[in-house]
């Protein structure tokens, strides 16, 4: 009988296999699960901290800079927590199981205290967001490394991301319909109460999607090598990286162009366009926009990966955010087309740029000898949290800077949510471009090294059989 050493580098060995629909829709509800807090509280968290809780703006900026900061610190230690877990079911997977309900959890407190006090409202939103946000960072980061351990085949990867993304970015299409509507009918006309009704019912929802994750997903490509035994030597060894550094510099990119335009977006159509009862709608063509784009990447890739990625991100995406800051409030049919366009751009980018990310984990493994995926990945969001945090705290500052107070916006802030819904992300959209230039991991490398990776696994296999 083959030691047990032999049993765990046998599953690299069957790493090309054929991926079922059955693993390839449960991944994607995955996202689904996800979305059901992130959809949310990306359209809505700022406005409802400012117009529900009645947080000052000033403040709620400092919050959601405070919440992502502390989640980004906290991303690498689950990564190097989770990259060091095994257990029968796999390396990833059992982090779903294990925070499900905590997740839920932690998402109905949050929303449980917009009633309390003045005094014990901020301290209690405080703890409420951070803890909401760490729960939700530690399955997350165990999710994203799952995508780079299903199949190292790059074909199937963006067939997985693709259906991954674009089942997330429909999720949020519904999310952001229903989000609205659930408030409104679970409260009754007490806003307050109406979140909390609907954070309930998408804790229960996500429990059920993060179980199907753990029950049809496979990990096959985790075992061909193992993490250093210092967490410190794989953050070391990604900061030695180029394919992984030109990453988190256009995670960090992407990040904020998106965090700027989905938060602007609320308070655009409430004061700009003047038609608040089109923030839910204006919000989820955005969301279709996504789903498209993302769905049309397992097509697109058919092309070089990174024309494709320039072409959204600059053909696209930028040109499409300074018509949309220089597309007047009042011209809602030319808003809602260019918003969808926006969307379809971020769609591309997001999905290409995430499935290279598998590709970089396989190089630094290739590269080191040492697997760390999940620190590949929670590395990545480190910059992308930093990121978020300085765009939506920018925002914040800005708007009350410019005079903002819940309900009422002078010109100069008028101006400031036009320029933060097109023409910055435009910038960020041309930086974008500058950084993809310098990378240099081609799909034939990554095959190459692949290829090598799976040699040595097989011959440990041979010499532990």
């Amino acid at each position: 009988m083959p030691p047990p050493e032999a049993l765990t580098a046998k599953p690299a060995l069957q790493a090309y296999e054929p991926i079922r629909p059955l693993e390839i829709i449960s991944y994607s509800l995955g996202d689904a699960g996800f979305n059901l807090y992130w959809a949310p509280l990306t359209a809505f968290l700022m406005i409802y901290l400012t117009d529900v809780a009645n947080i000052p703006i000033a403040a709620t900026a400092t919050l959601l800079l405070t919440m992502r900061l502390v989640s980004a610190v906290a991303e690498p230690v689950f990564a190097a927590i989770i990259d060091r877990t095994h257990t029968a079911y796999g390396r990833y997977r059992p982090w779903f199981l294990w925070l499900g309900l905590p997740l839920a959890a932690v998402g109905v407190a949050t929303f449980s205290t917009a009633d309390l006090s003045q005094n014990q409202r901020l301290p209690a939103i405080y703890m409420g967001l951070i803890g909401l946000n760490l729960v939700y960072s530690a399955a997350n980061v165990a999710y994203n490394a799952l995508s780079g351990v299903i199949t190292p085949d790059s074909a199937q990867r963006d067939t997985i991301l693709s259906w991954r993304y674009g089942t997330a970015f429909l999720g949020a299409v519904a999310v952001t319909w229903l989000t609205p509507r659930l408030i409104a009918w679970g409260g009754r006309g007490d806003h307050a109460l109406g979140w909390q009704f609907t954070m309930t019912l998408y804790g229960v929802a996500a429990v059920a999607c993060l179980i199907m994750v753990f029950l049809h997903t496979r990990e096959r490509f985790s075992l061909a090598t193992q993490p250093r035994g210092n967490p410190l030597r794989d953050i070391a060894d990604l900061f030695c990286s180029r394919p992984w550094i030109v990453l988190f510099a256009l995670g960090v990119v992407e990040m904020a162009a998106f965090v700027l335009h989905t938060s602007a977006t609320p308070y655009f159509i409430k004061y700009v366009a003047i038609r608040p009862d089109l923030v839910s709608a204006f919000m989820i063509v955005f969301y279709v926009g996504l789903a498209a784009g993302s769905g049309a990447c397992s097509t697109l890739t058919r092309f070089a990966t990174r024309q494709v990625w320039i072409a959204a991100m600059l053909g696209v995406a930028a040109l499409d955010g300074l018509l949309l800051y220089l597309c007047p409030g009042k011209a809602l049919a030319a808003l809602f087309v260019l918003q969808g366009l926006s969307g379809a751009a971020f769609g591309v980018v997001s999905t290409l740029t995430f499935a290279m990310y598998a590709d970089a984990a396989d190089y630094n493994a290739w590269k080191t000898g040492h697997r760390a995926t999940a620190m590949t990945y929670a590395m990545i969001n480190v910059g992308k949290k930093i990121a978020a945090a300085g765009a939506g705290a920018a925002l914040g500052w800005l708007l009350a800077g410019r005079g903002y107070a819940a309900n009422a916006a002078p010109e100069a802030a008028l101006q400031t949510m036009r320029a933060a819904l097109g023409l910055y992300p435009a910038g960020l959209c041309v930086l974008g471009v500058v950084v993809i230039l310098i990378y240099d991991l081609t799909p034939a490398r990554v095959s190459r090294l692949q290829a090598q990776l799976l040699g040595a696994a097989r011959e440990r296999f041979s010499q532990l059989s």
